[in-house]
């Protein structure tokens, strides 16, 4: 897991987020792992979060503020590559780290992803949208 951003860096919000290079710094692990894997004959998926949000590492008067709450509106929006832009929930994000490990659709896959307020995605839903990835058809904006 890595972060939105880090193949727009000289784009605004990331070009401020990067000062330090941290979104430099999370681009090169992304290059390290796919030649490891192309290395070693493995699999592997990047998954691209906007801003984490909800859960407790969050600012609690900020989430009050936008309302940040998880639950039955755990949709989320997934596009191949680094496209999007938003806040993803951790809960959300942490559903993409699992979908990643128990589904075969998403070996060799990038994606970036934010939620939406729409229903949280089924598990075939997660397949279609990661097989889509992967055949060159840009993922899933939640739409079903």
């Amino acid at each position: 897991m890595t972060s939105v951003g880090v193949q727009r860096t000289n784009e605004m919000p990331f070009l401020i987020l990067n000062l330090f290079g941290v979104l430099d710094a999370k681009r090169s692990g992304e290059d390290a792992l796919k030649s490891s894997a192309m290395n070693s004959g493995c699999s592997y998926s990047i998954i691209r979060p906007g801003r984490l949000v909800g859960g407790p590492y969050t600012n609690l008067d900020l989430a009050t503020l936008f309302q940040v709450d998880g639950g039955a509106s755990n949709g989320v929006t997934l596009q191949s590559g680094d496209a999007l832009l938003g806040d993803c929930k951790r809960d959300v994000a942490a559903e993409a780290v699992l979908q990643c490990l128990e589904n075969r659709e998403c070996e060799d896959v990038e994606f970036s992803m934010v939620s939406n307020e729409e229903r949280a995605l089924t598990e075939g839903e997660w397949s279609k949208a990661f097989r889509e990835m992967r055949e060159g058809g840009g993922g899933k904006q939640q739409e079903e």
